[in-house]
């Protein structure tokens, strides 16, 4: 164990990072900190990642945004209000006590969003953190680590060069993991499914130009490395052809807008990942078909449901579409090479009734129709296992375990205590008798309603009445006119 983390446990053991003034301070210097080395950070990550500018700017937007939001929270008066409820005689249902000490192992893309985001949240939580940094090649990394050196106080953060792996430590801490996780992780671990899979479903009521402008968008920016990515878009028969069209369109003028943004220092360069990804999808399935290939996209097409691209996650600016016949086609298909596992996330783009329909079916973390948030491709995936805010990737009840206190008595708890305590058998009576009332009554339609099946019934009923009738008032007339006649 580095000879900087006893320091740290210490502090958390004695609440060090409790105080609120103390966590402004700290969210102060992270923010100023920022902000005085966006420079140096914007040539890093383009060194590293070869992002362009306009994907830099958002990357550090979002990061320094998230400080803001976290730091709003820090309300002394009110902090001081709640410490002070039961003081005053007033319940506290809603207390909660900082869980410690944060773990934070972030994943490489977009490193600088991916570390500070959750930082900023377990400071502004009343946490002591460490970061895993680790000593490699990479720039961004490198001045991260100087950075928050220099700016948090080094009783209640401390930077890890390699995993931690003391069992004593890890049990004691709330773990962030933005990567791979065993398939049961452990309670104090707050882990990100970055290997499930993304995926897309373009039906044929969709509008084919906008659902190719907002994949294209999600699948190549960032260098297609971005766990919200599509790895597979599911796409109509009726539709295939306009949508390839769209998305071929959309995708040079990406490719050109991006090449034009950046400038001599962030101009980015060609995706290595590109041709290896294209190999290994023609392995899996000889007759894949490219659409369009360039330096840093492809967009690619396969006929097959028997190769391992259906189940493969892609990290590199590659579309993968697949044409599909129906909306219960591409469910039973997802459902089928899923293994029971939700998908990350699942953009659906169709008109509102068959979004619907898809949103249902369709077992997804989270839903999107016709749109995919930007921010949503910045940083990890969100930790499991709880609910999903899209202006927050890491609230702050992530960082927190709850303490309620209570000072009064319910007027429940008060009859109960009255029951107990009696000798007589009026407290009883009275709380068999209240056991005994019965539910109070839910208002509720009385029809259940015309359904399709129904509808088919009453339809052939209709033609068999106005059939019935038509054949019986021809052979009254006819027999009465036949009568008359004779």
């Amino acid at each position: 164990m580095a000879e900087t983390f006893p320091r740290v446990r210490a502090a958390a053991i004695d609440g060090r990072a409790h105080n609120v003034f103390y966590r402004q301070i700290q969210l102060e210097r992270l923010c100023q900190a920022i902000i005085s080395n966006i420079d140096s950070l914007c040539d890093t990550i383009a060194t590293d990642y070869n992002h362009n500018s306009s994907e830099i700017a958002v990357e550090i937007n979002l990061t320094v945004s998230a400080i803001r939001r976290d730091y709003a929270t820090l309300d002394s008066k009110q902090a001081l209000s709640e410490e002070y409820l039961i003081a005053n005689g007033e319940d506290a249902p809603g207390g909660s006590k900082p869980v410690g000490i944060v773990y934070i192992e972030p994943c490489r893309h977009t490193l600088l969003y991916s570390v500070v985001v959750p930082l900023s949240a377990a400071i502004a939580a009343g946490n002591c953190v460490i970061v895993l940094l680790e000593n490699n090649l990479r720039a961004v990394s490198a001045l991260l680590r100087q950075v928050l050196l220099n700016a948090l106080g080094p009783d209640t953060f401390a930077v890890a060069s390699s995993p931690i792996d003391d069992a004593s430590l890890l049990s004691s801490l709330v773990h962030i993991n933005q990567n791979n996780s065993e398939q049961w992780p452990r309670a104090n671990q707050r882990f990100s499914p970055a290997q499930s899979r993304t995926l897309a479903i373009v039906d044929r009521t969709a509008d084919a130009k906008s659902a190719a402008r907002e994949l294209v968008a999600a699948r190549f920016s960032f260098g297609g490395r971005s766990p919200y990515a599509p790895d597979v878009v599911l796409v109509n028969e009726f539709t295939r052809q306009s949508f390839l069209q769209a998305v071929v369109a959309e995708s040079v003028a990406l490719g050109s807008t991006s090449i034009s943004k950046g400038d001599a220092k962030h101009k980015p360069t060609g995706s290595p990942g590109v041709s290896e990804q294209i190999e290994a999808l023609r392995k899996a399935d000889p007759e894949v078909r490219v659409i369009v290939q360039e330096r840093n996209f492809a967009v690619v097409e396969t006929a097959s449901r028997k190769s391992d691209f259906l189940t493969q996650k892609i990290t590199a600016p590659v579309m993968v579409v697949h044409t599909i016949r129906s909306l219960d086609d591409a469910i039973d298909l997802i459902a089928n090479t899923n293994d029971g596992i939700p998908a990350l996330a699942a953009y659906h783009f169709s008109n509102p009734a068959s979004a619907k329909y898809l949103t249902q079916f369709v077992d997804a973390r989270v839903s999107f129709v016709n749109s995919i948030p930007r921010e949503l491709l910045v940083g990890p995936a969100f930790p499991a296992a709880h609910p999903i805010d899209i202006s927050a990737r890491y609230p702050l009840h992530l960082f927190t375990g709850q303490s309620p206190a209570y000072i009064k008595s319910a007027a429940k708890s008060q009859s109960l205590s009255a029951a107990l305590a009696s000798s007589d058998n009026d407290s009883a009576r009275t709380l068999i008798a209240q056991a005994k009332a019965p539910l109070a009554a839910m208002k509720r339609h009385p029809g259940g309603g015309v359904g399709f099946f129904e509808q088919g019934f009453l339809l052939n009923a209709a033609l068999i009445l106005t059939t019935t009738i038509s054949v019986a008032g021809s052979a009254i007339y006819w027999g009465l006119k036949y009568r008359r006649s004779v």
